[in-house]
């Protein structure tokens, strides 16, 4: 997983420093996505409290309270637009000079490496290939490292209110990093079936389209389309067996998250209950970790 964040951040090349500026945004977007739960979860902490006999409730609060949650509504949009003029582009302008690059030097290759390499392999890695890297290298790297970074946050937050709820959320996290990593060593495995199913599977379809006038005049249609039909199969049975694999390990990183996310929020009502922490700050912390993992 590591190699593969470190690969992609060096393919980006030029472009590395829009990629760490679209990091810093990412992390803005997804801290002021979470704060308006917050707010609203204080704010409805004030309301109970006043309701149960404590500290009277300051209206001015309410229409506060509106105000700042309209505010960080529209900073989380400014971050979110700035990290997408920094960072969506970079992988389709990459892409683009990756497949002229191809364009050129196929140009200057003499007939005889068609006949020794197929013309799948290249279409595929031409089209396949390059695609799922243009639409999905830049986000998924995104999600990482800005989602690791906001739990560096939210870790250090919880160690200042509560440091027994730091260590569930610490727990909860690294589980599901392991989970993570399972994900990663069934998809390092199976990556080469896939990619030489796809190859196999644009080579059967650029022979079927091209030999297709010759073998409806000798009526030879339904054994002409054999070869197909079996790298179809082939394609599926290795997608259904990478999608197999990785369903466990999903599931026991989702439940991580989950039940940590239900044993945080036990634990605040827990301390609340016990004085330990104001009605407030419990809502805080029950609200703030649903936003979060559900």
């Amino acid at each position: 997983m590591f190699k593969t964040l470190k690969r992609i951040i060096d393919w980006c090349g030029e472009f590395k420093g829009k990629l760490y500026i679209g990091f810093a945004f990412s992390f803005f977007s997804h801290l002021f996505a979470a704060m308006p739960v917050i707010v609203a979860a204080y704010t409805i902490g004030l309301l109970l409290t006043s309701a149960r006999g404590g500290a009277a409730f300051d209206k001015k609060w309410a229409g506060i309270s509106l105000c700042v949650i309209a505010l960080l509504v529209i900073l989380r949009f400014f971050f979110d637009y700035m990290r997408s003029r920094f960072q969506e582009a970079i992988s389709y302008e990459l892409v683009a000079k990756d497949r002229i690059a191809i364009g050129d030097a196929l140009k200057r290759v003499s007939l005889g490496y068609f006949q020794k390499n197929s013309t799948g392999d290249i279409l595929n890695s031409i089209t396949t290939g390059l695609n799922t890297l243009e639409n999905m290298g830049i986000r998924m790297i995104d999600n990482f490292v800005g989602g690791y970074l906001n739990f560096l946050v939210i870790f250090l937050s919880l160690l200042v209110f509560s440091p027994f709820t730091a260590l569930i959320a610490l727990a909860g996290a690294a589980v599901s990093f392991l989970f993570l990593l399972l994900v990663s060593k069934h998809s390092v495995r199976n990556a080469g079936e896939e990619t030489e199913a796809g190859r196999k599977l644009s080579g059967a379809v650029l022979e079927y389209a091209r030999g297709l006038p010759a073998v409806k005049s000798f009526g030879q249609g339904g054994a002409s389309m054999q070869s197909m039909k079996e790298a179809v199969r082939e394609n599926r049975d290795i997608r259904l067996k990478i999608e197999y694999g990785f369903t466990p390990a999903n599931c026991g990183h989702l439940l991580a998250l989950k039940t940590a996310s239900v044993f945080l929020a036990a634990a605040a009502c827990l301390l609340c209950l016990a004085g330990s922490m104001e009605m407030p700050v419990m809502l805080m912390f029950v609200f703030f970790w649903h936003f979060r993992f559900t």
